[in-house]
This record gives structure tokens, C-alpha cells and sequence, in this order.
């Protein structure tokens, strides 16, 4: 049984609109943006970095959103079921019925997720608590505020936030581009080793803001690196830390120096897969955003 209802999207972030972003004078800026707010945000040992510091676990809590707000009045099989949250991570390649089981327990402790109060209670289904979109609204807010400067439309992108109703219509657009087969790492393949380990997009973004200030963006100098405190900043191990940037290395996407690689150079296909990647982020914010300011995602 699928559960792809989504209609089909056209691709937002075309090969022209992707290089005409990274032409902008301003595009650097919003990247360092982005990812130092990234950074910033972090707060060790809470259960939101746990559900937000990779992309597996950052499309789970979407698709939790999305399966809710898409939920039938008529159809009372409809809406955040565990056996429907199950049945689309597994068709989406997200994760197993067992972690899926394990998710869910997680955000309903952490209370981002809670059951229904319903007089039928063989449905068992769960409905989000503010707490799971305030969550999401905070990295909105980040992102939306740094490619605000790019965008002709995007001081309306930030002010849109606080309507109550535009952010249940981003989820949903968000959701079904994503159903319909977007994907970042289509633009940006190089980035995939990041991606898909715990805390590796966090680690990439303190490589990329690590730079000195009269270097660009991202830095073409060498920056200092710490497996030790990366570990302690993350919450990971420091052999995850290691491997992590040891594959980087063999993939040539960093290149370690100095005495014992204290040092590392972010090499081209590392800078151009972090550019692909934050203005194809940039471009699908700003086309579900258009979508939902207009109320088509509904």
C-alpha cells in the first residue's frame, strides 16, 4: 500500500538558477549565515539535535507533519499513524519499521508528538505538538533570513513566517517535492558523506565558517580542526569525528596539514558541493514558500 498522493513538482532548482544564486554578490554572506546559525543552534545532549543532525532524521520529523496535516476528515484511516509513518519511511528508504517504531517513542518522550484524544482508539493515531513546528520555525527563521538579501521576494518569505497558516503549507509543499523525487544530494553528490553520518552536516558548516575574515567563503586557506572538541561540541565519538574526515580526505574533498593534520584545506569539490547545495536549499525554500504565501500547498 503506498501512500504518495503528492502531485508532481517541477524541479525548482534548475543548473541556471542554481549558478545565477551563486553569482550574487551576496550569496557568500548567506551561506556564512546559514551556517553558522547552524552551529549556533546546537545545544549538546537535547533530544532536538538527536532528531535534527542528519537527513534521515530531519525528513522523519517533515513527513510526521506532513502525513498530519494532509489528514482526510472523511477517511478515518487518514492522518499520524504509527502503521502509516511506517509504511512511508520504508517506501522512502528513511528507515526501518523498528527504528520507526523507535522515532516516534522518542519524539512522543520528548514531547514533539502526543496521542490523539479519539473515541476510537483502535486507530492509535498521534497528532504534533507546537513544539515539533516551533522547532522547525527556528531553522526557517535562519535560513529564510539569510537568502532574504537574494531573493526580490524575500523580506515577504521572513514576514510570511508568522502567519500561522504558511507554516503547515510549507511542510506540505516541502514534503511532496521531496515525494516526488527532489533531492539535495542530486546537486550536490560530494556531500552525501556529510549527509548521511550523525552530526555531519554540523561538522561541515564549522569547517566552512572556520575561515579567517579576509578569506572567502567558502575559505580557501587552511583552518584549524580538533577532532577532540568536534566531538565534544557534537555529542559523537572521537573515532566518528576521525573517520568522518578521513574519508573526506581519501574521497579529495579535504586535504590535512600541518604537524599531526591540525590544519585542513577544504578542496574545490568540497567548496562547489557546499555551494550547489546551500543554493539549491535556498531555491526550494523560496518556490515552497511562493506556493504557500499563495495557498497552492493546502
Amino acid at each position: 500500500m503506498s501512500l504518495i498522493t503528492a502531485r508532481t513538482w517541477n524541479n525548482p532548482a534548475t543548473p541556471e538558477g542554481i549558478a545565477a544564486l551563486r553569482a550574487q554578490p551576496g550569496f557568500a554572506g548567506a551561506m556564512r549565515a546559514s551556517a553558522t546559525s547552524l552551529t549556533e543552534m546546537y545545544q549538546g545532549g537535547h533530544l532536538l539535535n538527536w532528531l535534527m543532525d542528519d537527513r534521515a532524521r530531519l525528513l522523519f520529523g517533515y513527513l510526521t507533519l506532513y502525513l498530519h496535516y494532509t489528514r482526510d476528515a472523511a477517511d478515518p484511516t487518514s492522518g499520524l499513524t504509527p502503521t502509516r509513518m511506517k509504511i512511508m519511511a520504508a517506501e522512502q528508504g528513511i528507515c526501518s519499521s523498528g527504528r520507526t517504531t523507535a522515532m516516534l517513542s522518542l519524539m512522543r518522550f520528548g514531547g514533539y508528538l502526543a496521542p490523539e484524544v479519539s473515541a476510537d482508539a483502535r486507530q492509535r493515531r498521534l497528532v504534533p505538538t507546537a513544539k515539533l513546528l516551533d522547532m522547525l520555525q527556528a531553522r526557517w527563521r535562519v535560513h529564510f533570513g539569510a537568502m532574504a538579501p537574494l531573493m526580490p521576494d524575500g523580506n515577504a518569505m521572513v514576514t510570511a513566517l508568522d502567519d500561522p497558516e504558511f507554516g503547515p503549507r510549507l511542510v506540505v509543499g516541502m514534503s511532496e517535492r521531496f515525494l516526488a523525487g527532489f533531492r539535495f544530494l542530486t546537486h550536490a553528490p560530494n556531500l552525501g558523506l556529510f549527509a548521511e553520518r550523525n552530526a555531519g552536516m554540523l561538522i561541515l558548516a564549522s569547517l566552512l565558517t572556520a575561515g579567517e575574515a579576509d578569506d572567502t567563503m567558502p575559505p580557501q586557506r587552511a583552518v584549524p580542526i580538533s577532532i577532540s572538541a568536534l566531538a565534544r561540541r557534537f555529542s559523537v565519538s572521537r573515532p566518528h569525528v576521525l573517520k568522518l574526515i578521513r574519508d573526506a580526505e581519501a574521497k579529495g574533498l579535504i586535504e590535512r596539514t600541518g604537524a599531526g593534520g591540525e590544519r585542513v584545506i577544504i578542496q574545490p569539490l568540497l567548496a562547489d558541493a557546499a555551494e550547489e547545495f546551500f543554493a539549491t536549499m535556498y531555491l526550494l525554500f523560496a518556490d515552497c514558500a511562493r506556493d504557500a504565501s499563495s495557498g497552492v500547498a493546502q
